[in-house]
């Protein structure tokens, strides 16, 4: 019986060990064609950025915060 049950156990092993080698074939070769497919469509090359003024900061807008700590209200403006 524990023969038996000792060559079952290596079966599934060895169908274990396969399975993962062939996940792991199976996910590089899609990701080698995703990588090919980006290099060929252009999406690995670099975007320019954008040159932008800054905002002016109007500060009749800005909030203003309000809290207690213990000893008195404080006004942060």
């Amino acid at each position: 019986m524990r023969n038996i049950l000792a060559i079952l156990a290596g079966i599934g092993l060895l169908l274990a060990a396969f399975a993962g080698v062939a996940l792991a074939l199976v996910l590089g070769i899609m990701a080698a064609s995703a990588i090919t497919v980006a290099r060929l469509t252009g999406r690995f090359r670099p975007v320019m950025a954008k040159a932008t003024a800054a905002q002016p900061h109007d500060r009749s807008k800005a909030e203003y915060r309000v809290w207690n700590d213990g000893r008195g209200t404080i006004i942060d403006m």
